[in-house]
């Protein structure tokens, strides 16, 4: 079977005018998708589900507005990016500043986790995701680097955030799934499957760490690597720790 080439960016498509036979519109039909994704993931995003949520008769109707699902995807995208707040003035030193931005855009992500599972999908080239990347450019070009070491270091952020958002996408569904809702009754599941493999000594490490935990640890473990990759990164590309 033959995937379906990449559609144009949405960008690249004037908006139709209104018909008066039809409420439809970019907007109308941007809001339904992500009530969507929001509600039941990347998975149920679907031009067939979001015809209809806005009560349009066929997917194809939606066409004419955004040109195909990776039109809508382009408008999810770039709105995603339209709630990331970006502080004025931005920060005089780059790695609170940077923090900041990335904690902030991770509090977005919650919110959206199919964006990390549909951000790698479409080149994210729209009007609020240029605004992000530029404020971050900014924010970061004080350090005097060049293009390609500003490239590392963005991108281990990114990678850092997109993974930790696909990780816990993957974990919810699980839990969905399994009916496992708590952390106690994921542990009270594994329990049974777990210990007989244990009680034989073959993975003594293991049972030591597994028997060990205490559940103690950061409040929030995604800031707490973020602060050991920007940590790394300090070292390794030799960045100064104030402005």
């Amino acid at each position: 079977m033959t995937e379906e080439a990449p559609g144009p960016l949405v960008w690249s498509l004037p908006e139709p005018p209104g018909r008066p036979t039809t409420s439809l519109s970019r907007a109308e039909i941007l809001r339904a998708g992500l009530a969507v994704a929001d509600a039941e993931g990347a998975r149920a995003l679907t031009m067939r589900r979001v015809a209809a949520a806005v009560g349009a008769s066929t997917p194809m109707s939606l066409y004419r507005y955004v040109g195909s699902k990776d039109g809508l995807v382009d408008l999810m995208i770039d709105a995603v990016y339209g709630e990331i707040p970006l502080p004025e003035p931005p920060a005089t030193q780059w790695r609170t500043g940077l923090e900041r931005l990335a904690l902030d855009t991770w509090a977005v992500i919650c919110r959206h986790l199919w964006f990390g599972e549909l951000w790698h999908t479409r080149p994210p080239l729209g009007p609020n995701a240029l605004r992000y990347f530029d404020y971050r450019f900014a924010l970061l070009e004080p350090l005097g680097r060049g293009a390609d070491d500003l490239t590392l270091l963005t991108g281990a952020v990114d990678g850092h955030l997109f993974g930790a958002a696909l990780q816990l996408a993957e974990e919810r569904r699980m839990r969905a799934r399994a009916g496992l809702h708590t952390d106690a009754e994921l542990a009270a599941a594994a329990a049974p499957v777990v210990e007989p493999m244990l009680a034989d000594g073959r993975y003594p490490a293991f049972a030591r760490w597994f028997h060990g935990r205490t559940g103690a640890g950061p409040d929030d473990p995604v800031a707490w690597t973020l602060g050991c990759v920007l940590d790394g990164l300090t070292e390794r590309l030799g960045l100064p720790r104030s402005p």
